[in-house]
């Protein structure tokens, strides 16, 4: 492996260390605080240099200049954090557990080539024509018709990814531009390790979401990674309504910035997101103490998350690519039609039974009987997963409903990865119930109080 693409890592902490340095709220001392906090800030400067990669080519087009500015950026960055002395954020008692895990998820991504039809013929195949054609543009090719099978309105976050590491590396084959996927494996890793804070007895949480998208993690599909970090959104913005950690809000909003940009479902989670977690703010207004301006973080992050989707629709207008599912006003006609044919009984059961929604729906509310039980009041968290996983899930049976595809055949065999993100977010809301436990053990602990009640 060329040693330039085994920077991969580095440049993108580069990158993302920008958040550290616009970062009111991120202060160097509160993520070397912990081991799980150093883990959870580690993995929001990598996620945050992926979206600033990805920001950088969609406006400069140029794959070789975008690189070529990023580097720059990342190494003043980092020399940047250097002389400030933020010399902890280098800490080795957990950088080196990061190597290994890193080592592992390169034996993870590349031990096999890219297999799934959908894989090689959709996000690869855009990524090698970013590589061949040196630019974001792909040199016009987007509007042939020879690929219209190939969903050309897709964004293309991996596909930029895994064009710069062919890029750099010189080629391309089947192995080498999965390593685009460790980018995105990693800090999902160090995420799910972090939430575990101190009580490692829920242990189980962590294998949960793995045993669910662990066959979605190598393949070249985008389904388990978008599934992951949906999780991750709900999870972080939820537990910063409940305990205020500003790490908690940078994190949430980097992960729900990810799903937007890796799959068209991700901007239906991302509305749903967004109008709940606003409804939860207004609902808690009398009870947030004052930020001292500390929305900063939270303000560059949407920005560069929104610019990155702004830009990528941009181009689809400019080359006219759209969306084959065609909804829109005629689609009500579709969804009336087939509610009067009993489509909707089909795919709920098909949902329900065959892709297991019935699973992960019983951990969530054994959990909550578990904890009614206690005599234990949910927070806010909780709410959030839970009412975003039903809603995102009525949001996709609609769209099952509104397509004029045939259900058996096209839509309904492919349940078992768009159920997902749904099975993550109820998980999400089941780990949920089990924080607010940990976190007053910590505040009691540490002396601190929460900044939300």
């Amino acid at each position: 492996m060329p040693v330039a693409v085994s920077l991969m890592l580095p440049y993108l902490f580069g990158l993302g260390g920008l958040l550290l340095l616009v970062s009111g709220g991120l202060e160097n001392r509160k993520l070397a605080g912990s081991n799980h906090s150093a883990m959870q800030g580690l993995a929001a400067c990598l996620v945050f240099g992926v979206l600033i990669n990805h920001f950088l080519v969609l406006l400069l087009s140029e794959l070789v200049l975008s690189l070529l500015v990023g580097c720059t950026l990342s190494m003043v960055t980092l020399v940047t954090l250097i002389v400030i002395k933020r010399t902890s954020l280098f800490r080795v008692s957990w950088l080196l557990p990061s190597l290994l895990l890193y080592v592992a998820c390169l034996y993870l991504v590349t031990s096999g080539p890219v297999t799934g039809w959908d894989a090689r013929s959709i996000w690869f195949l855009h990524g090698k024509m970013i590589f061949y054609n040196g630019s974001v543009d792909a040199g016009g090719d987007w509007t042939l018709p020879s690929i219209v099978f190939s969903h050309t309105d897709y964004p293309q976050l991996v596909p930029i990814l895994a064009a710069q590491v062919a890029s750099v590396a010189g080629y391309w084959n089947e192995y080498l531009p999965k390593l685009s996927l460790v980018a995105l494996l990693l800090p999902a890793i160090l995420l799910l390790l972090s939430t575990l804070g101190r009580n490692w007895r829920h242990i189980v949480f962590l294998l949960l979401p793995i045993l669910f998208t662990g066959p979605w993690l190598n393949n070249g599909y985008m389904d388990g990674y978008l599934a992951l970090y949906a999780g991750f959104g709900c999870f972080f913005l939820g537990k910063w309504l409940d305990e205020g950690k500003q790490l908690d809000l940078a994190t949430g909003l980097l992960s729900a910035g990810v799903v937007l940009h890796l799959k068209n479902e991700g901007l239906l989670y991302v509305l749903i997101l967004s109008a709940l977690f606003c409804l939860f703010l207004l609902y808690k207004r009398m009870r947030l103490v004052s930020l001292n301006g500390r929305w900063r973080e939270g303000g560059v992050i949407v920005s560069i998350v929104i610019s990155g989707w702004i830009l990528w629709e941009r181009k689809k207008h400019l080359f006219q690519l759209k969306n084959d599912l065609q909804l829109g006003p005629e689609s009500i006609e579709r969804v009336l039609h087939r509610l009067s044919e009993g489509s909707l009984t089909v795919i709920l059961k098909y949902l329900y039974v065959v892709d297991n929604i019935n699973l992960s729906l019983g951990i969530f509310l054994l959990s909550l009987v578990y904890k009614t039980w206690k005599k234990e009041r949910p927070g806010m968290g909780v709410l959030l997963c839970g009412f975003v996983a039903v809603i995102y899930f009525a949001g996709i049976v609609t769209i099952y409903l509104a397509t004029p595809f045939d259900l058996e055949s096209f839509h309904l065999p492919t349940g078992d990865r768009t159920m997902l993100p749904v099975h993550i977010m109820l998980l999400a809301a089941s780990y949920s119930l089990f924080v607010p436990c940990e976190a007053k053990a910590e505040a009691s602990s540490d002396g601190s109080t929460p900044q939300l009640r």
